[in-house]
């Protein structure tokens, strides 16, 4: 990393020296899609009138808000290609890639959701038109704080799915099914930027400064002005057992920490080292709130992330 991006990490480029490993990485990724291509009509419900049942008032909160997160595709990508213009050929191809893999997840969902009769329609078709039409913006400063918060999302999303196929698969297998391909998508996807940042971050341990930055703060790319409820949906479904803090914790923070090696890093820069104690706190933060809730002691508290924020100082 340069002696500028150490003294000034506004907004951190992707180190070009790294060109072969982003190389390496897309093609990777093109061949593990390669080996598990699918197509949505294969997990839409068809055949007996069970397989056609509408959904739980639990599976279907969970789907819905699934569904109105991956219908904001247009605004990801268009927000994505932006922020990495500037960066090499392969990082720019993997989002083209990325956003044709994440075009079907839309589509299911909805399809499932049409064929089994679940939610009122009208509404759900509103609450779309209504979720692209907000658009989605971001803080996010740089690419390599937006490869950051794009691995953190889709691990997050991946471990929604899974969560959701779990507790849906008993009433209807089939979404179960699908809800689980979908993850496979997700679980590819952040393979990919994971790595990318772990390569910064095994270049130069001050790289963990605009990590912190993002992780710190991390929330889903949710449009307020539409999910009003947002927050009532996340806690309805961490009491329901669907999706909790500990979630989030077991299964997107301490994987990623062990594999970017977080403890392990020895920055130079004193302001890096203050960014890594910060991350050992909110870490611990996360920690006691996972437990709260797992004590069932605050049910309004099952966490919006938001309450695990630390100060910054």
């Amino acid at each position: 990393m340069s002696r500028r991006l150490v003294d000034d990490l506004v907004a951190p480029e992707l180190d070009r020296s790294l060109e072969s490993v982003f190389a390496a990485l897309l093609v990777r990724h093109k061949e593990a899609a390669a080996k598990t291509g699918w197509a949505y009509h294969e997990f839409v419900p068809r055949g007996s009138a069970n397989d056609r049942s509408p959904l739980s008032p639990t599976a279907y909160l969970a789907v819905e808000t699934a569904l109105l997160t991956e219908v904001n595709l247009p605004w990801y990508t268009a927000g994505l290609a932006r922020g990495l213009e500037s960066c090499p050929g392969p990082i720019q191809e993997f989002v083209r890639v990325w956003t044709s893999e994440e075009d079907q997840h839309a589509t299911l969902l909805e399809s499932y959701l049409l064929l089994t009769g679940s939610g009122d329609h009208e509404a759900r078709a509103r609450a779309r038109k209504a979720m692209i039409a907000a658009g989605w913006q971001h803080a996010l400063s740089g690419p390599f704080e937006g490869m950051v918060y794009t691995t953190l999302q889709e691990a997050a999303t991946r471990t929604f799915y899974l969560c959701t196929a779990r507790a849906c698969e008993g009433e209807h297998p089939a979404l179960g099914a699908a809800l689980r391909r979908i993850a496979k998508d997700e679980t590819l996807h952040m393979a990919f930027y994971r790595d990318v940042v772990k390569a910064h971050l095994d270049l130069d341990p001050e790289y963990l400064r605009p990590l912190a930055a993002v992780m710190l703060r991390f929330e889903m790319p949710w449009s307020a002005a539409v999910l009003d409820d947002f927050e009532k949906r996340r806690a309805e479904l961490a009491t329901r057992g669907v999706f909790r803090l500990s979630d989030y914790l077991d299964e997107v923070v301490q994987p990623l920490w062990s594999y970017w090696g977080l403890d392990a890093r020895t920055p130079r820069e004193e302001e890096t080292r203050k960014a890594q104690r910060q991350l050992r706190r909110y870490r611990a933060a996360l920690r006691k709130f996972a437990r709260i809730e797992a004590d069932g002691r605050a049910r309004h508290s099952a966490a919006p992330l938001d309450s695990a924020r630390l100060p910054t100082d």
